[in-house]
């Protein structure tokens, strides 16, 4: 069973480290997207982004 992570007296649940590694992981993939110019191919970007990041966090939950 996941537990919490104590932090200086402060419980963090572990999905906030999940949360803060797929934002990591997720910060070089948008640049490279921006790099390549996706907009030209998405309706909405932030909505894009957005799937992505998601996209992101589920695989970190699978691997973790």
């Amino acid at each position: 069973m996941i537990k919490e992570i104590n932090l200086f007296g402060i419980f963090i649940a572990p999905f906030a480290g999940y949360l803060a590694l797929a934002l990591v992981l997720f910060l070089p993939i948008r640049y490279y997207f921006d790099r390549i110019q996706i907009q030209k191919f998405v309706w909405h970007r932030a909505l894009f982004d957005m799937a992505v990041f998601v996209i992101i966090l589920s695989l970190v939950g699978l691997i973790f």
